[in-house]
């Protein structure tokens, strides 16, 4: 379009101008700026009545008497010159970045401007060498009533722009796309807007469901093949239409995401600082160690993104749990979870985790916890696979550790307020202990069906010691029996001394026939030509009478006086051989 014809058309194409959303100058082949919009004027503080007719664009931008060194306007007839950026002092002293694009139409130079003050802003705080984000917010109304010469001119302006550019009616069918549409959407030939980017319905909601006439800003945010855009809502030119502007903004939505995800990150950093810091506070004030535990629940589940989560932790008795503690677990399930941790496997260490018979859910994770000294104290069973990466594991490890170590230290205590429970002279433990042990191997038997025996022992010619060779002797005899039985029995097992020469032995996790394969090998090997010195090269045998019962053949009142029967028919048996001392 010649100067000439653009001079005759300005009144008709400045409303135009004006309805495009970013700034546009218009500049003839003599640098004279003759027309000018009103975000352009807006943008730069400057109207083109204020700068008068004359005005040429150097005199403009760069306060010069002649045409910038490397002018794109020199190289609009043999290639499209690369967008320029100029950094402007408004009138109010502002200072403004503003990205120039320059388009050739015949013999005249579209500037199209674009302030990226924002957005380079928002680049620099969060440290980022990147380009901004090209802002660029032009729609025209395509009128009929124009000239076929006008509306190429004006066609010509929307396809120089690289967004996607739309114009629709009030039902949101498409009258005008510019080139970028098919180049950025699938389905860039749809007939109206929400065909455009791939749906078959419109958007759930419009933002212009009541009408492009709005007093705020319409705008939302399409997901399309990974990329986001951000649409941009206008009224048209054209009664009841609108004007859409589809911006590519993955870039900045990322760098958005990025500082939330940072800030997500940083909080969660802080409330996981701060539980460990409340945790430790609270095993130095708890008493009970289950307020401890209960506690230690509370701060672990949130972590580990968990609502059912089961603890067990040991007793200073081998097969025995001093504590139980659950969340999101039945009772049923905690009883078979029990059992599990009950099994000979698990409490020989033979294995380090439970079978997937006993646990509770499909996916779980066990997590043990380790006292100070290296040696299990408990369990930590949580439903979910949370042992992914290292990351998780160093996670759970600030958590359980100080747990296992604080259930450790709680277990030394006990032991050393354990040792009233033992007798005097042998080192083994009482018969109260062994009462409140029997107790626990009851609800044991009655709670999992785990089943118990006890084992009689009776130390033979006692007294004789004591009256041929002194009480001295006697002792030894008895010390001699206590370590014999204390070195035979497993971990799990009890030796109680009950009397002088009596002795109960509680096998755990054992029936009667257990029970009576363990009297045989004590007799057999155990006790078999065992003597002491009682001295002047003197030897003194000694020897036990056994009785065993378990409950699988008798209740558990009834295996004490089973097993005394027994130990008693046994010590006859033994004296048919051997005579009697008084």
């Amino acid at each position: 379009m010649s100067t000439a014809l653009l001079s005759e058309n300005l009144a008709t194409l400045a409303p135009i101008f004006n309805a495009v959303q970013t700034g546009v100058i218009l500049v003839n082949s003599d640098y004279r700026i003759i027309l000018m919009n009103s975000l352009a004027e807006e943008m730069l503080g400057k109207d083109l009545a204020s700068i008068g007719d004359s005005q040429k664009c150097y005199e403009l931008f760069a306060d010069e008497d002649g045409p910038c060194d490397h002018c794109p306007r020199e190289n609009l007839e043999t290639a499209c010159p690369p967008p320029k950026s100029v950094a402007f002092k408004k009138g109010d002293g502002t200072d403004v970045l503003i990205k120039v694009h320059y388009h050739s139409i015949q013999d005249s130079c579209l500037l199209t401007l674009f302030n990226v003050t924002k957005e380079v802003t928002l680049l620099r705080k969060i440290d980022l060498s990147r380009k901004e984000l090209q802002a660029k917010n032009i729609l025209l109304e395509r009128s009929k009533n124009k000239t076929g010469r006008e509306n190429e001119f004006l066609q010509q302006l929307i396809d120089s722009l690289p967004d996607a550019l739309m114009a629709v009616d009030k039902n949101l069918n498409a009258l005008n796309k510019n080139a970028a549409v098919a180049e950025i959407f699938p389905k860039g030939s749809g007939e109206t807007c929400y065909e455009l980017i791939g749906n078959d319905f419109p958007c759930d909601p419009c933002p212009a469901e009541h009408g492009f006439a709005s007093d705020k800003e319409l705008k939302k945010i399409h997901d399309v093949g990974g990329k986001f855009y951000t649409e941009i809502i206008a009224q048209s030119p054209k009664e009841g239409g609108g004007l859409l502007l589809f911006r590519d903004t993955t870039r900045q939505i990322g760098l958005i995401g990025q500082i939330r995800e940072q800030q997500e990150s940083i909080t969660r950093q802080n409330n996981i600082l701060s539980g460990l810091v409340n945790f430790g506070a609270r095993m130095q004030k708890e008493t009970e160690a289950s307020g401890v535990v209960d506690f230690f629940l509370d701060l672990f589940l949130p972590v580990i993104n968990s609502t059912s989560c089961a603890i067990l932790v040991d007793d200073i008795r081998p097969g025995k749990l001093w504590l139980i503690l659950k969340r999101g677990v039945d009772e049923e399930y905690m009883k078979w979870l029990s059992r599990g941790y009950f099994s000979r496997d698990f409490q020989t260490g033979k294995v380090d985790s439970l079978q997937d018979e006993f646990l509770p859910w499909e996916e779980c994770t066990q997590v043990r916890l380790l006292g100070g000294d290296g040696s299990r104290v408990g369990l930590i069973l949580f439903e979910g696979g949370y042992e992914k990466g290292e990351n998780d594991l160093d996670l759970v490890k600030l958590f359980s550790e100080p747990m296992g170590a604080y259930l450790h230290n709680r277990l030394l205590l006990k032991k050393l307020e354990e040792k009233a429970n033992t007798d005097a002279l042998t080192g083994l433990y009482n018969r109260g202990y062994l009462d409140r042990v029997l107790e626990e191997e009851v609800e044991k038997f009655q709670s999992y069906s785990i089943n118990f025996a006890l084992v009689v022992a009776d130390v033979n010619r006692l007294k004789m010691a004591n009256d041929v060779y002194g009480h001295e002797a006697g002792d030894k005899l008895i010390m001699t029996v206590s370590d014999l039985l204390r070195d035979t029995v497993r971990e799990t097992d009890i030796v109680a001394r009950v009397g002088g020469d009596e002795f109960l032995i509680l096998l755990t996790n054992s029936n009667a026939e257990n029970a009576q394969a363990f009297i045989k090998r004590l007799k057999n090997h155990v006790f078999n030509e065992v003597f002491m010195d009682v001295g002047d090269n003197e030897k003194f045998p000694v020897m036990i009478s056994l009785g065993a019962a378990g409950t699988d053949t008798h209740a558990p009142g009834d295996l004490a006086k089973e097993a005394d029967k027994q130990m008693y028919a046994d010590k006859e048996e033994y004296y048919k051989t051997q005579k009697r001392y008084r």
